[in-house]
């Protein structure tokens, strides 16, 4: 299940760092602009997820190997 509050507590956080460092990035190509927008598009997307408790790689291989295990 998707914690709201977080999700929008990121989405502030975003618009914040976006309203204080776009003007200092005016004078930075469009590549850079493009660049700082997709990266803060990414933490956004991130966010929605509950990464803390999302099985990754380390699991994988426990259930590749664990009966290989026994054999050893």
């Amino acid at each position: 299940m998707m914690a709201w509050g977080s999700f929008f507590g990121t989405m502030m956080i975003v618009l914040v760092i976006m309203f204080l460092q776009w003007p200092k990035m005016k004078q930075n190509s469009k590549r850079d602009k493009a660049a700082f927008i997709v990266l803060l598009m990414i933490a956004l997307l991130l966010s929605m997820f509950d990464l803390q408790h999302l099985k990754g790689p380390v699991t994988l291989v426990e259930v590749i190997f664990q009966p290989l295990g026994k054999f050893l």
